[in-house]
């Protein structure tokens, strides 16, 4: 469903979030518990400044580190930063783009799965993921997902209402 990118950058930063604040973390030791390429996570650094999600800093005591709080940063936000509104446009049905057009026939299916699934990336934070995946190496995988429930219950009641 995502990019590599994006998959990248939600692992990465959720490693990275998983440090203290102002914490450097260096690139490859980054990508090595992200289970990331070094080079390919490298190649992500950039826009992530240009967005004001990460600070570098060089040297012996460089490295990367959260130019923002976890919980202000949406896994949505991460998604653009690396590939743009390619996949809030997707469309299962097409290979180009689109942004919801209501004379499409499969317009009354797919745009609320896909205005759903938005809602619920805007929401979702770094912070979260991260306190998710430190959770999900000691309870499993179903409690996480138990937890996410209401909030997705509580999105739908939104988009509906």
């Amino acid at each position: 469903m995502f990019t590599r990118s994006a998959q990248y950058v939600i692992l990465s930063l959720a490693q990275l979030a998983a440090h203290p604040p102002g914490a450097r973390v260096h690139t490859a030791e980054l990508a090595r518990s992200a289970g990331v390429p070094r080079t390919f996570l490298a190649k992500l650094v950039p826009p992530l400044v240009r967005a004001g999600l990460v600070q570098t800093s060089r040297g012996r005591n460089g490295g990367l580190e959260l130019a923002r709080k976890p919980e202000e940063i949406s896994i949505a936000n991460l998604i653009r930063t690396v590939d743009g509104e390619r996949f809030f446009e997707q469309c299962l049905f097409k290979v180009e783009s689109c942004t919801g057009d209501a004379a499409c026939p499969l317009y009354p299916l797919w745009d609320p799965i896909r205005s759903r699934l938005t809602a619920l990336l805007e929401t979702t934070t770094l912070d979260e993921i991260a306190q998710a995946l430190a959770r999900s190496t000691q309870q499993g995988v179903q409690s996480v997902a138990e937890e996410r429930a209401p909030r997705l219950r509580s999105i739908e009641r939104r988009n509906n209402g």
